[in-house]
């Protein structure tokens, strides 16, 4: 992989702490630009973020958006440069639910289109979730407009739902136009799903971060590890390259849900020379 971007929602928390510095990170790590997250852009406009970004030889490809800030990030956005603003995932519980949902997408593609930008979704495990004989995920590639909503498959997240990833490209092909690349150390267990509640109470402190016990630490970091090196899950990272190569992916992003080296920049700089060698 030539070109990988970064999605600022890797170690979640430092982009709002330190943009310049993680922008940095990720241009030393040797990354061509970056996926942005949650409307956190160092509290600087549109020109400003342009000018920026231009001055590290970096680009924005693609923007994770929440429902209720899309419509001031579809004016945002596009003075930046970037080409896909992304849904980051929705929850549904019902098949007529992931129906309507599936024309909501082709709505806000519609305006994205208007704009001179491309609408996406990214999956988690619970978008493989099935109701009647159809998974979520199945009834939003089948219900949307090609022409206006592309998706973004997260490698690891399908994994995660027991999906081949690499053969879910194969089998809709020409849809994605982005892949999450991430690792997965397994398919999750229910306690990985319950993670949380396993936890119990969590307190937070006066800026809002989570205060975690001893014991809560020793479990947070224990289901972390599921988040491994790249080539050390179960995930083929060459095959998923081979399919989305062969149906027109236009680039690669790099999420890390935790340091597996205990260290930011150590581990997107390992998993950059990584993706450089397939």
């Amino acid at each position: 992989m030539k070109d990988v971007y970064l999605i600022t929602a890797s170690f979640v928390g430092e982009i709002s702490r330190d943009f310049k510095g993680y922008v940095e990170m990720a241009k030393k790590a040797g990354y061509k630009g970056l996926e942005l997250f949650n409307c956190q852009y160092g509290g600087m406009t549109a020109p400003e973020l342009k000018a920026y970004m231009d001055s590290m030889g970096m680009d924005v490809i693609s923007a994770h958006v929440n429902e209720p800030d899309v419509p001031s990030q579809l004016e945002y956005l596009p003075q930046i440069g970037c080409r896909y603003l992304i849904c980051p995932g929705v929850h549904v519980a019902s098949r007529d639910e992931a129906y309507r949902q599936a024309e909501n997408l082709n709505a806000w593609g519609r305006k994205a289109k208007a704009v001179g930008m491309k609408y996406g979704y990214h999956n988690h495990n619970n978008d493989f979730d099935v109701y009647g004989d159809e998974t979520v995920i199945d009834i939003f590639l089948k219900n949307t407009d090609p022409d206006l909503v592309t998706f973004e498959l997260d490698a690891a997240w399908a994994w995660r739902a027991g999906v081949n990833a690499a053969q879910f490209i194969n089998d809709h092909a020409g849809r994605f136009e982005l892949i999450h690349v991430k690792e997965t150390a397994r398919v999750l267990t229910e306690d990985d799903k319950n993670i949380f509640k396993r936890m119990g109470k969590v307190e937070r402190g006066e800026d809002g971060r989570p205060i975690f016990n001893e014991a809560q630490k020793a479990l947070l970091h224990e289901h972390q590890k599921i988040n491994c090196k790249l080539g050390d899950g179960i995930i083929n990272m060459p095959e998923i390259k081979k399919a989305a190569d062969a149906q027109g992916v236009q680039a690669y992003i790099v999420e890390r849900e935790y340091a597996y080296t205990g260290d930011n920049f150590t581990t997107i700089l390992a998993d950059r020379e990584y993706l450089s060698k397939i």
